[in-house]
């Protein structure tokens, strides 16, 4: 099986799926080696992880899931807010992450 990958953001590591309420499907996340890409209601953003400046819990929803918000700039220094649901495990590892892409 080939390795998946993204020629900015190399090896494609998973998908993370987001939810525009506790159980529909709204868009995802692709977590890369460098970086991820967002797709979510239309709009989709491909950045390294220096360029995820927020990440943070906005509340808790059910099955194991949080609303979380994000802001992540483009290449072209554009901003792009994401408020969306999420689960937790997928939130702590973009987290963590995000912390290793800043290092």
């Amino acid at each position: 099986m080939a390795v998946q990958k993204d020629d900015l953001l190399g090896e494609i590591r998973g998908k993370m799926p987001m939810y525009s309420n506790g159980l529909d499907a709204s868009g995802e996340i692709i977590l890369c080696e460098k970086g991820l890409i967002v797709r979510c209601c239309g709009d989709s953003v491909k950045a390294p992880f220096s360029y995820l400046k927020m990440l943070e819990k906005a509340g808790e929803l059910p099955l194991g899931r949080v609303r979380a918000e994000m802001d992540v700039y483009d290449q072209l220094g554009q901003k792009h807010y994401f408020f969306f649901g999420f689960s937790d495990q997928h939130f702590v590892l973009l987290k963590k992450a995000m912390a290793a892409g800043k290092a």
